[in-house]
């Protein structure tokens, strides 16, 4: 398939993107602590996304600092779900680093990534860890001191425990289906998601790797982490332990890893037992490593592929309809009737959009397009009152489905 970036990147430019610093690891886990009761969000509060059930728990949890010394503190989970009662498979989202600013955001919530889910009739909670936000910056577990001499596994202990813990108090909501977890993080969280599929956490079936990596600084070393050649051992410890589907994906203008540190990292994974496929994308904007955040057009019919590999049902607008291979979807100089203009703007949104979704066009030159489950209904009669005549559907959901003789 063809990509098209730039103007299909807009939808997605809101969401929260997981930066790493330089090189700073932590320390092994405590025993699981207590849960605290789910506290519910306040809806006066602008943050809160009611639409998709957005709500905010405290866990206490267990890390072991440099230093040996354990500190006890609150993972602050922000939760969403779909409409109705369950239960709903689960997905744990893992945030990024950055060693400068950990107070920021305040509280990691990802609302964009989570509705992507949740479309999918997924439960998403995403954790800010200890040392991160609202939960103090007294501490740094996942500090691993200088470049030269960087540890990580004591980091990928203290990540992968507060996965572990974060999964454990998913599985005690009632609305939760705790036998089909899916591990997925970015960046920091995203190498803390291949660490985790190695705990063997209980109900974990699948995990996705979004530019996951560690040690990073493209200020001081763009392309060159620290430790990289003992990070690609670390992968392979991983993944000879590692025992579910994995996906990772990277966009080659990564400043962070470069391009052939994860394919590295990649090979030694694979190399020692781990199930991953790897997808790699060309250039995403200036930065690859915002590929979560500036390429959805991109990844998500990669992500929707292995979703449904995992066996979980995919969102479709008017299925029984097939492709007629009058063109790929990405192809906008082949859409039919309508002008230049609409081609490389109102065409260029619908790429952008999740799915379901549908475009419907007609001989006159009048369009409409719509994502939701009623994409293809509503596409065509908002088409058909401006054109006052006959629509067709263009396309629906990753195909074409227009035929010549439908002109």
């Amino acid at each position: 398939m063809r990509y098209v970036i730039g103007a299909l990147t807009g939808a997605f430019a809101l969401m929260q993107w997981p930066a790493i610093a330089s090189a700073q690891p932590a320390a092994p886990v405590a025993t699981p602590p207590r849960v605290a009761p789910v506290a519910k969000a306040d809806p006066a509060q602008p943050e809160i996304a009611a639409d998709i059930h957005e709500e905010i728990a405290h866990v206490e949890a267990t890390v072991r600092l440099l230093n040996g010394a354990t500190h006890t503190g609150n993972l602050v989970i922000t939760h969403f779900r779909p409409d109705g009662p369950g239960p709903f498979p689960v997905v744990v989202f893992n945030h990024g680093r950055t060693s400068v600013t950990r107070h920021e955001p305040v509280r990691w919530r990802m609302p964009v990534l989570a509705r992507y889910w949740v479309r999918r009739g997924f439960a998403v909670m995403v954790p800010t860890r200890i040392g991160y936000g609202e939960t103090g910056q007294t501490v740094d577990p996942e500090a691993s001191g200088a470049c030269a001499t960087a540890d990580f596994r004591p980091v990928l202990d203290n990540m992968t425990a507060q996965i572990a813990r974060t999964v454990e108090f998913a599985r005690t909501l009632p609305w939760i289906d705790g036998k089909r977890v899916v591990l997925a993080g970015a960046s920091y969280g995203g190498f803390a998601t291949i660490a985790a599929t190695a705990r063997q956490i209980p109900g974990v079936v699948g995990a996705v790797n979004f530019v996951g990596g560690l040690g990073g600084n493209p200020q001081h070393r763009p392309g060159s982490p620290c430790q990289a050649q003992g990070i690609a051992a670390i992968a392979a410890e991983l993944g000879a332990k590692s025992r579910v589907p994995m996906l990772w994906l990277y966009a080659d203008n990564d400043t962070y890893w470069g391009k052939e540190w994860p394919r590295r990292w990649f090979n030694a994974f694979n190399g020692a037992g781990g199930r991953a496929q790897l997808t790699s994308f060309p250039a995403v904007g200036d930065e690859g490593h915002k590929l979560m955040s500036g390429g959805f057009p991109l990844w998500r019919p990669v992500v929707d592929q292995f979703v449904a590999t995992l066996g979980f049902p995919l969102p479709a607008a008017a299925p029984k309809l097939s492709a007629s291979g009058f063109a790929e979807i990405t192809d906008v100089t082949k859409v039919p009737h309508v002008k230049p203009s609409v081609r490389t703007d109102a065409y260029a949104k619908f790429l952008a959009a999740d799915v379901p979704r549908a475009f419907a066009l007609a001989p006159s030159g009048a369009w409409a397009w719509r994502s939701g489950l009623d994409a293809a209904d509503v596409a065509l009669a908002r088409c058909q009152k401006s054109a006052r005549t006959t629509c067709s559907l263009y396309a629906v959901d990753d195909r074409v489905v227009w035929k010549a003789q439908d002109r």
